[in-house]
């Protein structure tokens, strides 16, 4: 079974506090209400960071998506490699010539040559490396990314590099009503990247799920429109994904002969307050199950897929995986999709 033997995060150097973004950017919106403000820091989000380096200039007028584009190609770059750098280092000497596939995934944009070949090039891995673009699917695309690099691993017998860089702060849009202020106080930019190989050490990837919940497409959206790709989530989320989370997570330690109460580690993805508030009660999880997610949250927001990644990130570089302990990573997007993967250290 193949492992994830190394792991990197990373953010851009523009950091912004909540109450200073309210003030310069949000409060300056076409249409803004005072009173949204509440909103914004109900999101428990206290900072986040951007690849916009003046944001009260780009939002002064609605960029196009032609231009959102322009931004996108050389932060992404930039951004993706310092992950991809920070996972490779950690997985050992020699990790970047052992790469014989790399995955990479964003929601937030794209441009052909792309990611992928960027970072074959900046990474000088061989040029014969098989490529895979992951583009669409929000926030749970890091874990298909990991699950389709384990098989890819194990059939190769070679290590797979995955990249996710997810640029939302592109994509903001002026707010028209007050459902939209979630997207606006939740979302971020980071990338996350992890070497997933045969050999080494490291928690191996043992199970996944994968549910796309019925009659549900029209509750998370993300669409390419004229002005930048818009997002539309709807007030229900939180609430089907704790209808779904528990026989969802059953079915996936069911097949292991586990129950809940035999996790060691969750790596969740912190898709707002009240999803991680209706996961836990749901779950019935213990006191500070969820502290790492709740991290993530209020120290860099939603960056979409690359949110796992940070976590999971954080988990291996501070206390580890321990022999025989199990982690469960869990995320969700659009479809309204939820997806699922077991780790074992």
């Amino acid at each position: 079974m193949a492992r994830v033997v190394g792991v990197g995060s990373a953010v851009p150097e523009h950091v912004h506090k909540t109450t200073e973004a309210i003030e310069r950017v949000y409060s300056r919106l076409p249409g803004w209400d005072p009173a949204w403000a509440e909103l914004v820091l109900a999101s428990r989000v206290e900072r986040k960071a951007t690849v916009i380096e003046d944001p009260e200039r780009y939002y002064r007028q609605v960029p196009s998506t032609a231009e959102r584009m322009q931004a996108f190609e050389p932060a992404a770059r930039r951004l993706g490699l310092q992950a991809a750098e920070r996972a490779l280092a950690r997985a050992g000497a020699g990790a970047a010539q052992a790469i014989g596939d790399l995955i990479a995934v964003s929601c937030t944009g794209y441009a052909g040559p792309g990611l992928d070949l960027h970072l074959v090039e900046d990474l000088g891995l061989a040029p014969e490396v098989r490529r895979l673009f992951v583009g669409h699917m929000g926030c749970y695309a890091a874990l298909p990314g990991l699950r389709v690099a384990a098989a890819l691993s194990a059939a190769s017998g070679r290590g797979v590099l995955v990249d996710c860089v997810e640029l939302c702060t592109l994509h903001l849009q002026p707010p028209t009503r007050r459902e939209e202020i979630v997207q606006i106080a939740l979302f971020a930019d980071g990338a996350g990247a992890a070497v997933v190989a045969p050999e080494g050490d490291g928690p191996r990837i043992v199970g996944a799920r994968t549910v796309a919940v019925p009659r549900s497409q029209d509750r998370m959206t993300w669409a390419v429109a004229d002005d930048g790709f818009r997002m539309w989530l709807s007030p229900r989320v939180p609430a089907i994904i704790e209808r779904g989370i528990g026989p969802f997570v059953d079915a996936l330690l069911d097949q292991h002969g586990l129950a809940v109460a035999d996790v060691d580690h969750w790596v969740i993805h912190p898709g707002g307050p009240e999803i991680l508030e209706r996961i836990h009660r749901r779950l019935g999880l213990g006191a500070g199950a969820l502290d790492r997610s709740w991290e993530a949250l209020a120290d860099g927001g939603n960056r979409s897929s690359a949110t796992v990644l940070a976590i999971l990130d954080g988990l291996l570089a501070e206390s580890g995986v321990g022999p025989g302990e199990w982690v469960v990573m869990l995320a969700f997007g659009t479809g309204l999709t939820m997806e699922a993967l077991l780790l074992r250290g």
